[in-house]
């Protein structure tokens, strides 16, 4: 396989069997966990979820690892996009893997950035596309399939899956990727990545897609779509990142409460730890979609124990987790 950095070996005083690897400390690892329920609206109306999560390595800790959610449309329009979610995530993860594996230190947070701006996004949208092309090889459009896009759209229908097929496959795309002491993002469409500092702030790393309007969104089928993905690299790590599909935020009355629910996430890691917080997760997100988007929702949650903050003491638990501040205050359920 082509190294995804062209011209770059593992050339640093930190590879294997050096004295330095050999003196270096441990990196604290971390841990990944997730959940992807489908959405209430889709449980009423007999629909699959069109969402997918995975995460890398398989066994969910390491010293790096990575996490992507990829929502399919679900429109009469993509109405092969959970298989799109799914390709999606196989894409990324192919990139994210070449990441984990180069060497600490290589190539340099600059040149990783530049790369992953300026050649990562064609990489992955074409990838993609590949994938669709050998879906489609396998299990061409269905007469079914394709009736009911003349019905829809007249003749005009067929002829537009003739020109784009990848339509029928359409997914947005979120990855973040947490390494020794650096942090990477890459997403297209709408979702959301959340970083919880260890005081509870919580912020994102991404700019606003300011395409979004409404329940408008980018997409990997979109034309140029390369030119739509937002990037970010970080020097530094945090000890929890949340990676969502659009479903969860909507969940929430305001940015806010989607915020707190960070940070309320972060307090349980550290009081209860990952496994019993991954537990969870079902629950929880189950309830969002109920009393709140009606959306599938899928959370990719990293998490580094080690960076947590010193576990409370039990007294005063109760509620739903991160739900319950809004139910303490007396509020509705519109998290």
């Amino acid at each position: 396989m082509r190294r995804w950095i062209p011209g770059l070996r593992a050339v640093t005083a930190r590879r294997a069997g050096s004295p330095a690897a050999a003196a270096a400390p441990a990196a604290d690892p971390w841990r990944v966990t997730g959940c992807s329920v489908r959405g209430a609206s889709h449980l009423r109306a007999g629909l699959e979820s069109q969402d997918a999560i995975g995460w890398i390595p398989a066994a969910g800790t390491g010293c790096r690892v990575a996490v992507s959610v990829a929502d399919g449309h679900g429109s009469p329009r993509n109405f092969r996009s959970a298989t799109g979610a799914r390709l999606a995530i196989e894409v990324s993860h192919e990139l994210a893997g070449e990441l984990l594996a180069l060497p600490e230190g290589v190539p340099g947070l600059p040149l990783l950035k530049d790369r992953l701006e300026q050649s990562a996004p064609r990489r992955l949208v074409r990838a993609w596309r590949a994938r669709v092309d050998e879906h489609l090889s396998q299990w061409p459009f269905t007469p079914a399939e394709l009736a009911a896009a003349r019905e829809r759209d007249g003749d005009e229908g067929p002829g537009c899956l003739a020109r784009n097929p990848y339509l029928a496959y359409g997914s947005t795309l979120v990855t973040a990727v947490a390494m020794e002491s650096c942090m990477a993002f890459w997403q297209i469409g709408d979702g959301d990545v959340l970083l919880v500092a260890g005081d509870g702030q919580a912020s994102r790393p991404l700019p606003r897609d300011e395409l979004l309007a409404g329940n408008e969104t980018t997409s990997l089928c979109t034309a140029e779509a390369w030119r739509l993905f937002r990037v970010a690299v970080l020097g530094t790590t945090a000890p929890v990142v949340l990676a969502s599909t659009d479903g969860l935020a909507n969940s929430f009355r305001d940015e806010q409460g989607f915020f707190r629910f960070g940070s309320d996430l972060l307090r349980m890691l550290a009081d209860d730890g990952i496994d019993a917080v991954g537990g969870r997760l079902g629950g929880w997100l189950g309830q969002m979609t109920a009393e709140g988007s009606g959306d599938d929702i899928s959370l990719g949650l990293l998490c580094r124990p080690a960076a947590l903050p010193a576990a409370r003491l039990p007294e005063g638990r109760d509620g739903p987790g991160p739900a319950a501040p809004d139910r303490e205050r007396g509020e509705d359920a519109t998290w």
